[in-house]
């Protein structure tokens, strides 16, 4: 992968700016991580993996909310999902939407769990939230997307899952600023960033070609169904 420095000797020769000393070396890194960020959302919108990352805590009994901070969450960008951990099993934390965050606010939990954790998650600014309060002290796990990471000396070098060509992304964007500082003309550029963008986006779907997803069983958390409680 490329380092920092690569990517921004590239960039000052696609702005033919070799030299050049009307764009400082701290001014193109912002332009590259600014690149290099839209690549990352780009990326992450295909929802095909390619970042992720977990952190996991044990619940407070009669505790529902949880600050990120307090959890160890400091880089969080989505949630792919969560998992609470039942003595030695694993199972699924359904998520609940803001309209049923009341709902289980006047009356006793009495329903049918299929494989699923007995409360469910939600996300809401910087904290996660599980209602009903759990009363237990399961351990939980989140699996997320980190948020986009800025390289910031020389030698640090874009993240192995961005494949090498995609790189140019980045570059593309630093040069368009550039001249845009110049008052030059970037039609061509514009150009081009989107002809990478298309090819990107085509090119990161169906990562796995093999084993492509299938439709999700809803009604289950975990298998098989002789474990569930009916």
């Amino acid at each position: 992968m490329s380092t920092l420095l690569e990517l921004r000797t590239r960039a000052r020769q696609r702005a033919d700016a070799v030299g050049n000393n009307f764009f400082t070396d701290s001014e193109i890194n912002d332009y590259i991580n600014t690149g290099l960020g839209e690549l990352h959302d780009l990326l992450v919108m295909k929802f095909e993996d390619y970042y992720i990352s977990s952190v996991s805590f044990s619940l407070t009994s009669g505790t529902g909310e949880y600050s990120f901070n307090s959890i160890g969450l400091d880089d969080f960008y989505k949630v792919i999902g969560v998992d609470a951990s039942y003595g030695n099993d694993i199972v699924r934390v359904k998520r609940f939407s803001f309209p049923d965050r009341n709902k289980y606010a006047y009356n006793d939990v009495l329903y049918n769990n299929r494989g699923y954790a007995a409360y469910e998650y939600s996300i809401r600014g910087d904290n996660v939230v599980f209602i009903p309060t759990p009363n237990s002290t399961d351990s939980i796990t989140i699996h997320y997307v980190p948020s986009f990471q800025k390289l910031s000396s020389d030698s640090d070098s874009v993240s192995s899952s961005i494949a090498l060509n995609w790189e140019e992304y980045a570059v593309i964007v630093a040069a368009m600023k550039m001249l845009q500082k110049e008052e030059t003309s970037t039609s061509p550029l514009e150009r081009e960033l989107n002809r990478i963008t298309v090819r990107i986006e085509n090119a990161a779907s169906n990562r796995d070609a093999a084993e492509p997803f299938g439709i999700t069983d809803e009604t289950t958390g975990i298998l098989p169904a002789s474990r569930w409680s009916y």
